[in-house]
């Protein structure tokens, strides 16, 4: 970006902004936890965003005594989605008479978490194109609510998507767009909507950004100096805006406090002219601004690495940032770097042995870091290409561990050596319907929970049996929502709530998630 000359910043402007520079405290405030999605979310356009009060699945009276209506004039887009029910497995009328009230809050109030397989059915629930629930209108409250939960787990592009394919014809749709715009460094075409539409309620500091960002650095200038003499401008907010416009006036200034919270804007802007970041953990939509080819190599990768554990970026981009660059060192994360190097170096060749010593390097290391499964998408391909007759058995099983892991299931049937082992036997039946689960009393806990959960034709505990009876009466959304909070805890998940949440996806209809969560849930345990 284009500096602007240090002519265009006013003297008085310059002295009240250096002044309010100096003054301030620069003790950032820590968070043990990344920040609230909605504090940063958003706040660069003047509009208060819809919180959903919490919720959980099922709870007592839950869907009894709300009051919703519907303004006919402006029908609801929150049924708008961007993937569809073929694609998902998901029912068109996915919420039934749940009402969108209560739809908001309960998707607002769900972890997200998970083993791979279970977060990403979350984010295909917010993805989803489906009926509208009872009582969407034109504020469009749930589809509002399924962007802001994707932003909080780092997914602007899917958010983007959701954005463009319900139409931004209003501000708080804009407001995401916004910030989205900025994070993806493409701020120029939502810059100049802002500009040509004033009813979207800039603030000044956006309107300067854009200013500037548009290479307008005289209005930028004069619009800075007027909002700080009118007071609709911060001395805080002047501080920062004055080091954009003119960072090497500041040069020899401290760095200006962190506030709180800290938008979208105001990270941007910092990131812009060097100034320290707040301690980490950010909100995970930040970091990707740390993606970029200019960035250094070990900052995209810490990037990357985040944002690859909730989906938010595919596999292969971070492997792709892997091999961009010779590792500076070893440990820590030049050590991931090292093992996909190596690994991309065996596959090429043909020497069996050489493959193997790699494919285990590389699969001990990613499991340590809970990447195997992103490991396993990355070169399922190739590893299904390898012939199982000239492989170690120990390779074969490794290998077809990672095929099943990739989702390549008839891959991974092929790979699979006949054995014995009630584990290996659990496996096989995950990835062949209607093979039988054995009954062994060598299953670990999760092992047999998982094929009870598969199989059984009863509901196992009382919660899951009123669950169950709340899907068949047409409330599936909340049933699956419910399943997946039950195996919100990943690989280490209770047994009974395995047994439980996996079932219920099955009588949800989705037993192809079930299985893959399964196998998740088997093959990214510590030991696997």
């Amino acid at each position: 970006m284009t500096r602007a000359p240090r002519s265009l910043l006013l003297p008085p402007m310059r002295a009240l902004a250096t002044a309010a520079l100096l003054a301030a405290s620069g003790v950032a405030a820590q968070a043990e936890a990344p920040r609230s999605a909605i504090p940063w979310l958003s706040e660069s356009l003047r509009t208060a965003p819809t919180v959903a009060p919490p919720a959980r699945p099922f709870t007592s009276g839950a869907s009894q005594g709300e009051i919703t209506t519907t303004t006919l004039e402006t029908p609801s887009r929150d049924g708008v989605g961007i993937v569809t029910t073929r694609q998902t497995g998901l029912p068109a009328n996915l919420w039934g008479q749940t009402s969108a009230l209560r739809v908001r809050a309960l998707l607002a109030d769900h972890p997200g978490t998970g083993v791979p397989g279970a977060r990403a059915l979350f984010i295909a629930i917010l993805l989803a194109e489906v009926t509208p629930p009872p009582g969407a209108s034109g504020s469009n409250a749930v589809l509002l609510t399924r962007i802001d939960r994707l932003l909080g787990l780092g997914h602007l592009e899917q958010a983007e998507a959701l954005i463009t394919a319900a139409g931004i014809t209003d501000p708080e749709l804009f407001r995401r767009a916004f910030d989205i715009g900025l994070l993806t460094d493409r701020s120029e075409p939502v810059c100049e909507t802002l500009s040509q539409s004033p009813g979207l309620s800039p603030t000044l500091p956006a309107r300067i950004f854009c200013l500037a960002r548009r290479g307008d650095w005289n209005a930028a200038a004069l619009t800075l100096n007027t909002g700080l003499e009118t007071g609709d401008i911060s001395e805080s907010e002047g501080a920062i805006l004055a080091r954009f416009l003119d960072p090497q006036i500041f040069e020899d200034a401290p760095a200006p406090p962190l506030p709180d919270p800290l938008t979208t804007l105001d990270f941007l802007i910092r990131n812009a002219v060097a100034l320290p970041r707040p301690p980490d953990p950010l909100p995970l939509a930040f970091y990707h601004l740390d993606l970029p080819e200019h960035q250094p190599l070990r900052t995209r990768i810490a990037a990357a690495e985040r944002l690859v554990r909730t989906g938010a970026i595919p596999p292969t981009l971070l492997f792709s940032i892997y091999r961009a660059g010779r590792p500076a060192a070893s440990g820590g994360l030049w050590d991931h770097a090292t093992a996909a190097q190596r690994l991309d170096r065996a596959l090429k060749g043909e020497d069996l042995a050489a493959i193997e010593d790699a494919l285990t390097a590389a699969d001990e290391t990613f499991a340590a870091i809970g990447l195997r499964r992103e490991l396993a998408v990355e070169y399922g391909s190739e590893l299904a290409l390898l012939d199982p007759a000239s492989l170690s058995l120990g390779m074969r099983t490794r290998t077809s561990h990672l095929l099943l892991l990739a989702g390549l299931f008839s891959e991974a049937t092929a790979m699979l050596p006949d054995s014995n082992d009630p584990a290996e036997q659990v496996l096989r039946a995950l990835t062949q319907p209607g093979t039988s689960f054995p009954e062994s009393a060598a299953l670990s806990p999760l092992e047999r929970a998982a094929a009870r959960g598969l199989t059984r034709p009863d509901p196992p505990t009382p919660a899951a049996a009123f669950a169950t009876e709340r899907i068949a009466e047409g409330f599936i959304g909340e049933g699956i929502l419910e399943a997946l909070s039950l195996l919100s805890a990943g690989s280490e998940v209770d047994p009974g709530d395995l047994e439980a949440g996996l079932f219920l996806l099955r009588n949800a209809g989705l037993s192809d998630w079930a299985r893959r969560i399964a196998a998740d849930t088997m093959l990214l345990l510590p030991e696997a």
